[in-house]
């Protein structure tokens, strides 16, 4: 009786082992997502503000 309780006990520690685990490797996984898209933004981020100033200097340069 106490041995089936304990094997119980066991079991539904390893279950909840390995859901903590998958926890963490989604959440860096997600991590990682985030660190990858911020770093997409800045570059287009980068690219845009390029035009735009490629834009305003020919503007400047068009008589009017």
């Amino acid at each position: 009786m106490l041995q089936d309780e304990i094997a119980q006990l066991e079991k539904r520690v390893q279950r909840l082992l390995a859901a903590h685990l998958q926890a963490l490797l989604e959440r860096k996984r997600a991590m990682q997502q985030r660190d990858r898209l911020l770093a997409i933004n800045a570059e287009l981020r980068r690219r845009i503000e390029g035009v735009v100033e490629r834009i305003r200097t020919l503007e400047g340069n068009t008589p009017p």
